[in-house]
């Protein structure tokens, strides 16, 4: 692993710009195949985490008004590469700018804490010519201890079903890649006033639910396999929404215990169930949540749709606590990546 020259590019900028994700269930939380997880997601194209790095005589961290965790969290990101994948460099090599551009929201289920470390991790390999794969990076950096979906949509974008964890794994295998239909949409629903079950509390959560029961799990494996995957296939929305809509209440009521419901927020929840009310499917809360979101045909429909849930909302909800509403594509190309003379 230690890098036996040092190639470092000293007069270039990287720019690494990666999307954001949804995360829409699990495969199997049971593990009795002696494999456990297994994750289904999607990029997206709402948000993106965007940093840039290059040379400097120290380690430094800019923008975003000089937040100080966050600071720290990317500080923390920079020095466990230098302990991994940048173990080579020389000591006097070591200094690094990182400029934060743009970041996705934190704990509203879009996966920016993998993104924040993979884009760091890019950065800083291509910076130094280090020759490493984003599973690579990751397994380096920590990420991928449950799913593999933010590692593959940085690479590709697009709809990825990962294989989940063995005892010898260190981060998921990709089993599916596929685009969506491009007329698809998909209506999220954002609780600025929630936050998503994180850090020690996920952890928690994890070792104390229920034993995931194994018939649950046949039957999201059976949903993914002969129904999800044939639908984008097919381009058919009804089948793909149907699926994801009975994972998603598996997976959600199994979770139920460590936030609070089947969604973690109560506000969200009503509007989803308002939307299937309403005859839609593709109803989803993304990982831990609060962001919700459903799957439509088409622009027309999305547009429509807020309307309709904006309308229910003001009827639930006091002026100051109104979700975000905002129409999503699925990010076909993954992680772009780009050198520049400085």
């Amino acid at each position: 692993m230690a890098v036996e020259k040092n190639h470092t590019h000293s007069d270039t900028l990287v720019r690494v710009s990666a999307p954001a994700r949804l995360h829409l269930g699990f495969l199997d939380l049971n593990g009795n195949s002696g494999r456990k997880f297994g994750s289904i997601g999607i990029a997206i194209n709402s948000y993106c985490t965007t940093i840039s790095a290059q040379t400097a005589t120290q380690i430094s961290v800019h923008g975003f008004n000089n937040d100080e965790p966050l600071a720290a969290r990317t500080l923390a990101i920079i020095d466990k590469f230098y302990r991994s994948l940048g173990n080579g460099i020389a000591e006097r090599d070591r200094g690094v700018a990182i400029t934060l551009e743009q970041l996705i929201p934190e704990h509203s289920g879009f996966g920016s804490g993998t993104q924040l470390n993979l884009a760091i991790g890019s950065a800083l390999c291509r910076l130094h010519n280090i020759n490493k794969s984003t599973q690579e990076i990751a397994a380096e950096l920590g990420r991928g201890a449950r799913s593999g979906i933010g590692i593959s949509t940085f690479d590709l974008g697009g709809f990825i079903i990962d294989g989940g964890l063995s005892s010898s794994s260190t981060v998921p295998p990709l089993l599916a890649h596929y685009n969506l239909p491009k007329d698809w949409r998909i209506v999220l629903i954002m609780d600025p006033h929630h936050q998503g079950v994180h850090g020690q509390q996920e952890k928690h959560a994890f070792k104390t639910l229920p034993t995931f029961p194994q018939q649950h799990a046949n039957t999201i494996c059976h949903l993914t396999l002969m129904q999800l995957l044939p639908a984008i296939v097919e381009q058919k929305i009804e089948p793909f929404g149907d699926a994801i809509t009975q994972i998603q209440s598996l997976i959600g009521d199994h979770f139920s215990p460590a936030q609070g419901g089947r969604y973690t927020s109560p506000l969200i929840g009503q509007l989803l169930e308002k939307a299937q009310q309403l005859g839609h499917s593709g109803i989803a809360q993304s990982s831990w949540g609060p962001t919700g979101c459903i799957f439509v045909a088409n622009d027309e429909q999305a547009q429509s749709l807020i309307s309709t849930l904006t309308i229910v909302s003001q009827a639930l909800a006091d002026a100051n606590q109104q979700p975000n509403f905002q129409i999503a594509q699925a990010n076909e190309c993954g992680a772009k990546i780009e050198m520049t003379q400085v």
